[in-house]
């Protein structure tokens, strides 16, 4: 009950900030003329452009589905795709996207996954999805360094502290899915937190179930650890996905029948949205995104069709996702509680 207020709360926090967003976002705008460019925008590139954000979390679960199957656990395709969208869903509508990965756990519990094999397919995946970023910002930096200073700006301070914390989250991570120590140590600070919180009466039950669990969890680690070639193809899979999402802007640009800036100067912008967005804890960054798209975009498109822009890119990779994502988790639920109905 506690988590639905929750996730109620956090939805209601998002439509909230996402409705002063667009207050004072359109308070210089035209609605009228906006209205208008939107009508004559070519609605193949805008078909495309949704079409590379559905494709975004595809890969997503072809990645999952091989990292499970290299752990010895199959799992269909469109279960594996399943559980992406229900981490869309679920880091849509917490703060700092925390709670996609223990829904997603959860559900492949459900459908008999092991807790220790998709907690670390997970963890896994997401280092492997940080470093994708920090490869991308690597080529950006190295190619395109005075292209990426221009368009900062005064925000140069946010894209270098966005760097930082994926660098961070990149190394913490690999902690603990490569170090024995550091996965023992997380689980005893888990049980003595729980305890000194009163969240359990006695530590000795839950350190139990937790020495279970990274029993498990390390048997996938140890596995992960000797096994590069899955490392490299999911790596790979891993910067065409995110190279997917950001194309999401590319298409909305090309739909305005703009053609001065190239395809990798569009990613590149779309990408230091990113950079500077996902460290922020806001439920699916919604507002700060919306913003911050904006001022970055408004230098080659001008503030009003940056405003159109924004409401083209954001609603095909964000909220046309979150919808699709949500009739994707009840169709998941419909499905387990025919299966429950089948075995009893």
């Amino acid at each position: 009950m506690k988590k639905k207020l929750s996730y109620a709360l956090n939805i209601v926090l998002m439509v909230a900030i996402l409705l002063v967003t667009f207050y004072v976002l359109q308070r210089e705008q035209n609605m009228g003329e906006i209205f208008q460019e939107l009508k004559k925008v070519d609605k193949l590139s805008i078909f495309f452009a949704v079409l590379a954000s559905v494709l975004f979390l595809v890969l997503q679960g072809i990645s999952l589905q091989i990292i499970l199957a290299s752990l010895g656990v199959p799992v269909r395709l469109i279960s594996s795709v399943g559980y992406s969208f229900i981490g869309f869903l679920y880091n849509a509508i917490t703060p700092s996207a925390s709670g996609g990965q223990p829904m997603q756990v959860l559900y492949m519990h459900k459908d008999g996954i092991p807790i220790g094999a998709s907690s670390v397919s997970l963890l896994f995946w997401t280092i492997l999805y940080k470093m994708a970023l920090l490869i991308i910002q690597l080529y950006a930096l190295l190619f395109h360094y005075s292209f990426l200073r221009e368009h900062l700006g005064e925000y140069d301070w946010l894209y270098l502290v966005g760097l930082l914390v994926n660098l961070v989250s990149v190394a913490l991570y690999s902690i603990v899915v490569f170090s024995r120590k550091g996965v023992a140590s997380a689980a005893n600070m888990v049980a003595w937190l729980c305890h000194k919180l009163h969240i359990v009466k006695r530590r000795e039950k839950i350190q139990k179930r937790l020495d279970t669990m990274v029993g498990h969890y390390q048997e996938g680690a140890d596995y992960m650890r000797t096994h590069w070639k899955v490392t490299v193809v999911i790596l790979l899979i891993t910067i065409v996905q995110r190279l997917f999402y950001f194309s999401v802007t590319w298409f909305v640009y090309k739909s305005f029948g703009l053609e001065e800036y190239s395809i990798i100067e569009i990613l590149i912008l779309q990408s230091l949205v990113s950079v500077c967005i996902d460290i922020l804890p806001m439920p699916g960054g919604v507002g700060l995104n919306e913003g911050f798209f904006v001022t970055v975009f408004r230098k080659i498109m001008g503030r009003q069709m940056a405003f159109s822009a924004m409401l083209l890119s954001r609603g095909a990779s964000f909220y046309a996702l979150l919808v699709v994502s949500v009739f994707v988790t009840i169709g998941v639920q419909i499905r387990g509680i025919h299966k429950a109905h089948r075995r009893s």
